[in-house]
């Protein structure tokens, strides 16, 4: 797909994520100082994170039907698995580094690599990839039984994952939202109409553009801009 054939609102909402994101983590970065309360049990910052991995996984699945449909392009798929992974392995390193007892074993970047592979035998059978993709998170809602629990009691000790962890993307259910995602490319949803963003639009398209480099390196700026803050006020 040629830039000037791009659908420029599957570009909004991949930029609009990142910047959601990156005040996500400031506010948590604001918590770590006191000057808000950061929950993560049903309250506002859990409705927040919803609608930014929402916005990222619905962003992702269209992103492989326009990619790869009707064709799966091999080489372009598994270079972007690789510069994906490469940063998801960047997170854990670092993660270990500074939370020893609670590291990113599989957070957004993870979970993106490994929904990737699963969805993309559904490019071809968007229809089917919108009813599995439902029936995801109906399951997961109406069931007691439907996640992967079982997975992580199995391996938790075997690979010494922490207990807790800075952040967690459970595969189920979000590996339903990348398969709806695929119907509402297959619907051309992104290219129904852009959202009226004025002269934000330049900014949040470089945003989108350049998302991975973005999410890998935004935290420690905003984290020092929060220390500074602190040391100001106080």
């Amino acid at each position: 797909m040629g830039i000037s054939n791009r659908l420029i609102l599957i570009d909004q909402f991949r930029g609009i994520a990142v910047i959601l994101m990156a005040i996500f983590h400031f506010c948590y970065d604001l918590s770590v100082f006191g000057f808000l309360t950061f929950e993560m049990n049903g309250g506002f910052f859990t409705w927040f994170r919803f609608l930014i991995v929402t916005l990222f996984f619905t962003s992702v699945g269209a992103g492989l039907y326009l990619a790869h449909y009707p064709t799966i392009r091999w080489r372009k798929f598994w270079w972007r698995e690789a510069k994906i992974a490469a940063g998801a392995l960047i997170i854990s390193i670092s993660t270990l580094l500074m939370y020893p007892r609670s590291w990113v074993w599989f957070g957004v970047l993870h979970f993106i690599t490994v929904a990737s592979v699963l969805a993309l035998p559904f490019v071809r059978r968007p229809a089917l990839a919108l009813t599995i993709g439902v029936s995801v998170f109906l399951l997961y809602n109406l069931t007691p039984w439907f996640n992967l629990h079982p997975l992580w009691v199995a391996f938790n000790d075997p690979l010494n994952l922490p207990k807790g962890t800075q952040d967690l993307t459970r595969l189920i259910p979000w590996v339903g939202m990348v398969l709806i995602g695929i119907w509402l490319g297959q619907q051309r949803f992104f290219g129904f109409s852009a959202l009226p963003l004025g002269p934000l639009e330049r900014p949040v398209q470089f945003i989108s553009r350049h998302s991975l480099l973005i999410y890998l390196f935004h935290q420690p700026p905003l984290f020092g801009l929060a220390w500074l803050i602190h040391k100001l006020v106080n």
